[in-house]
C-alpha cells in the first residue's frame, strides 16, 4: 500500500496492528495457540505436495551445501513438519499463526503478504470442520462488509479423475481450465481428447444453492469417495442452516484449490468490492503423512492486508 506521507503510514499501521490483538484475542478465546513458522522452506518439499504451482514465483535461496531452499509461500506446509516431529501429548492440537509469505512480483521485486491462520490437528473431521468455519464465518463478519462464503470438496473431484485414468498432462490441463472456470475451452478439450464424463460436461454447472447443487450431484454417477464427500458437504449444511447462514454459502463442486495438498472440504471467502479471497482453507489430512504423521487437519489463513483495508471501509462508509 502507497502512502503519501508518514503520518497517513504510522496511522494505518496503528489501525492494522489493532485488528490483529482482536484476532489473537478470538483465537486464543477459542483454545489455539501461537506457532512461529520458519523463514525458510525446502523447495522439494514445496513442490511435491503442490505439483501445479508456479515455481517461477517462489523466492529461492541457495543454501551453503548448495541446497535450494524458498522464502516460504505457504506457511501450513512450513509449521507441519516443525509440529509432527516433536508432538508430544493428546490430540487435538490447534495452533495460529501471525506471519508473512512471500513471492516473485513483476518486474523482479519480491512481494510480502500478511496472512493470520489457524491450523486444527487431530481432532475428529466434522467436529473441526464446522468449529473452523464457524471461525472463518465470524472473522468474515467482523469485516462489516457484505460476503460470501465459497464452498467446494475436493474429494469430490479428485476421487472421479482418478477413475477416468488421464494422463498428467490431461489432468493438468483440464484443472487449470476448471479453476479459470472456462467451460468453452474445457468442453473442446474433452471432445479432442475424446474423453466422454457426463460429470466433467456439467461440473461447472454445479455451483449455487447447497441444496440443489447436491440434489443435481447425486443424480449423477457417484463413487464411494463421492458419496462420501456428498455426505459430508450435507452435514455441513446442516450446520449452516441452524445458523440461518445459508444465503451465506455458495456451494461449488468444481472448485480447484490454490494449492494442491487439500483432499477434503475447501473454502474461499469473498468480500463486497474486490475479487481477491479474503479467507482460504481446507482439510488436508494427506499432507500430515509427509512429515511422518497421519492426522485430521484442516485450516484456513486471512489475508490481513486485504482484511484490514475491509475492515476500514466497512466502518467509514
Amino acid at each position: 500500500m502507497e502512502f503519501k506521507s508518514i503520518s497517513e503510514e504510522l496511522s494505518a499501521l496503528k489501525y492494522k496492528k489493532s485488528i490483529e490483538r482482536e484476532m489473537e484475542d478470538y483465537f486464543e478465546s477459542k483454545g489455539f495457540s501461537i506457532i512461529e513458522p520458519d523463514i525458510f522452506q525446502n523447495y522439494d518439499d514445496f513442490l511435491l505436495s503442490n505439483f501445479r504451482h508456479d515455481s517461477s514465483k517462489t523466492v529461492k535461496v541457495l543454501g551453503g551445501d548448495s541446497k535450494i531452499f524458498i522464502l516460504r509461500p505457504d506457511i501450513t506446509s512450513n509449521i507441519l513438519g516443525k509440529i509432527l516431529s516433536r508432538w508430544e501429548g493428546k490430540p487435538p492440537l490447534k495452533v495460529y499463526y501471525n506471519s508473512r509469505v512471500y513471492s516473485n512480483s513483476p518486474g523482479g521485486g519480491i512481494k510480502e503478504s500478511y496472512q493470520v491462520g489457524v491450523e486444527s490437528l487431530g481432532d475428529k473431521p466434522i467436529v473441526a470442520d464446522t468449529e473452523i468455519l464457524e471461525m472463518a464465518i465470524t472473522l468474515m463478519e467482523s469485516l462489516k462488509t457484505p460476503y460470501v462464503l465459497e464452498l467446494g470438496s475436493s474429494k469430490y473431484l479428485d476421487s472421479y479423475i482418478r477413475e477416468l485414468k488421464l494422463n498428467s498432462k490431461d489432468e493438468f490441463q483440464i484443472r487449470n481450465l476448471l479453476a479459470k472456470k472456462n467451460k468453452d475451452e474445457l468442453i473442446n478439450l474433452l471432445k479432442k481428447k475424446d474423453i466422454k464424463s457426463p460429470i466433467l460436461d456439467a461440473i461447472l454447472d454445479m455451483e449455487g444453492n447447497m441444496e440443489e447443487v447436491i440434489q443435481k450431484a447425486r443424480r449423477l454417477y457417484v463413487n464411494y469417495e463421492m458419496e462420501g464427500s456428498l455426505n459430508s458437504v450435507e452435514s455441513l449444511m446442516a450446520f449452516f442452516k441452524e445458523r440461518d447462514l445459508l444465503d451465506k454459502v455458495n456451494l461449488d463442486l468444481s472448485m480447484i484449490p490454490d494449492l494442491d495438498y487439500y483432499d477434503g472440504i475447501v473454502f474461499k471467502g469473498y468480500c463486497q468490492g474486490t475479487s481477491k479471497k479474503v479467507i482460504s482453507g481446507g482439510r488436508y489430512d494427506k499432507l500430515t503423512e509427509m512429515f511422518g504423521r497421519n492426522v485430521s487437519a484442516v485450516g484456513f489463513m486471512i489475508d490481513l492486508g486485504l482484511a484490514t483495508q475491509l475492515r476500514y471501509r466497512g466502518e467509514n462508509r
